[in-house]
């Protein structure tokens, strides 16, 4: 009789935990999906389409023929560069974030666009596609212009990879580069 009632306390404890867990679980996946924002708009315009396919346009032709200059006129200065940080002629780097000024892009820090990461994307997307760009939101979740992505370093059995942001901002009517960050 005591190993019966010992039993039947596991089987009520296994039935209570077990209801405990699916309890939690399902407070876990209630926040969320609260934290998620459905009211973010996630479509571009048609003339944003039309700005985005010029800019694109612009900057593979740039890229392609190494021209710093053309390349230049798309960036909007100066700007945050992550990528930058292993630039090792580099007088002032705090290994965090570089800022771009004008000059300090045509000494060093065009090359980062004419790099093999970025010129593969670019040999990857030869034609426009709007979805390429995703909208990318301020900290109040506003849109604040468009990114694109590319691969820095491929990820491997040991290592997630690296992953490289170019942020985009209209500056008077077209779309400029406004800062490169890199994940993780």
């Amino acid at each position: 009789m005591n190993a019966a009632s010992s039993a039947s306390s596991r089987t009520l404890y296994a039935i209570f935990m077990n209801r405990i867990l699916t309890l939690i679980v399902a407070v876990f996946m209630s926040l969320t999906n609260y934290g998620q924002d459905k009211n973010v708009d996630r479509t571009i315009s048609f003339q944003d389409s039309i700005l985005l396919r010029n800019f694109w346009t612009d900057l593979t032709s740039a890229i392609n023929t190494n021209d710093k200059n053309r390349l230049a006129a798309l960036c909007e200065f100066p700007f945050y560069c992550r990528p930058c940080i292993d630039d090792t002629t580099l007088k002032n780097n705090d290994h965090v974030t570089i800022k771009v000024t004008k000059q300090l892009f045509y000494q060093s820090q065009y090359k980062e666009f004419f790099d093999k990461p970025v010129r593969d994307e670019v040999e990857k997307h030869k034609s426009f596609d709007k979805y390429f760009f995703h909208p990318s939101f301020n900290d109040k979740n506003k849109r604040n212009g468009f990114m694109f992505s590319y691969t820095i370093v491929a990820p491997s059995k040991t290592w997630e990879g690296l992953q490289g942001f170019i942020y985009l901002r209209k500056v008077k009517g077209q779309y400029k580069i406004t800062g490169i960050d890199t994940v993780p």
